[in-house]
């Protein structure tokens, strides 16, 4: 699910996406992606489908560069089925905008993934 997941965003963004840090390079905007929890079905058969959250942060230099990539990730990952994925679901959104000294800007997306191992 990870690599499919970032080779899914990396190929369909305008910036850069890394897994677990901000990545290499000082371009904004730029993405992360964490995963925060994951879970698996059991039932009598054996194991089933796993259920995973993942947070992805997506940073730039002002509010509206934060949210210009919120957007795009957004196009592309709710509803989403395809290789192992079952489906990806929306489920929170915060904005990280503390005060406006902050060198990056800041909104985090949780998503629930649905999918095969």
């Amino acid at each position: 699910m990870q690599e499919h997941l970032y080779a899914l965003l990396s190929g369909a963004v305008s910036f850069t996406v890394a897994w677990g840090s901000l990545g290499s390079g000082v371009g904004l905007p730029r993405a992360s992606i964490f995963r925060t929890s994951g879970a698996r079905d059991m039932h009598l058969q054996g194991t089933g489908l796993m259920q995973t959250r993942v947070q992805i942060d997506c940073y730039g230099a002002t509010v509206e560069d934060a949210h210009a990539a919120e957007s795009e990730i957004r196009s592309v990952l709710e509803g989403y089925r395809g290789g192992p994925i079952l489906g990806i679901f929306l489920e929170a959104v915060r904005d990280g905008f503390e005060d406006d000294t902050q060198l990056l800007q800041r909104v985090s997306l949780t998503f629930a993934v649905r999918h095969r191992d």
